[in-house]
């Protein structure tokens, strides 16, 4: 039967007919992708076929004390949790970063300009170079990522996902100065911005390669 005499037919014969057509032109689009040569990366990809990767002492050029460790840290986590490329302690290639400044501004005020908010800000280089020659395979120069966080209980959302993943509970609030309050908020930015630090770079290396 034609095209043309097939779309004359019954409506009970369209009916049968079309949810075929709809099934062949799903499995046309799923397998469409394979077909062209595209596929699901695991992880990045880096050059020269490096499978494996360690890091090198970061260096801290800011004037808080021990963070190119916490870094380090963050970024190990969130290549061994990610997978595609392996830890270890003697990769073929070698991760380094210098810490060049974390800044702390504030964001919001109250009418009596008591601060709100807080922005802390790090910038950093980070960098793949290869064991054996020592050649440079990757780098990114001046990084910025930034976290926010609230200065005084009373402008905190006790009910938000943010506030739930800290180690405070609502009732605990009366019970600290604003300064602790502050302190406490602080560290969980810090931690938050280093995590956030280790994705931007793993994500950055696979939009490279």
């Amino acid at each position: 039967m034609s095209a043309a005499g097939w779309w004359q037919g019954t409506n009970a014969q369209r009916a049968r007919t079309l949810p075929v057509l709809r099934s062949w032109f799903c499995l046309l689009l799923v397998l469409l992708p394979i077909s062209c040569g595209y596929r699901f990366a695991v992880g990045p990809t880096l050059p020269q076929g490096i499978q494996s990767l360690s890091f090198a002492e970061f260096q801290n050029e800011t004037l808080e004390v021990g963070i190119e460790k916490e870094l380090q840290w963050a970024l190990e986590r969130e290549f061994r949790t990610r997978g595609g490329i392996a830890v270890v302690d003697k990769g073929e290639g070698i991760v380094s970063a210098t810490l060049h400044r974390l800044d702390l501004r504030p964001l919001s005020f109250d009418r009596r300009d008591q601060v709100l908010q807080y922005e802390l800000a790090l910038l950093f280089d980070v960098a793949i170079t290869h064991r054996d020659t020592g050649q440079v395979l990757w780098q990114a120069s001046n990084v910025r990522v930034a976290e926010d966080y609230s200065a005084v209980p009373q402008v905190t959302v006790t009910t938000s996902p943010r506030f739930f993943q800290g180690t405070l509970n609502p009732e605990d609030l009366a019970g600290l100065t604003d300064i602790q309050f502050s302190e406490a908020q602080r560290r969980l930015a810090l931690e938050r911005l280093f995590a956030e630090a280790a994705r931007e770079i793993y994500f950055r290396l696979g939009d490279n390669f």
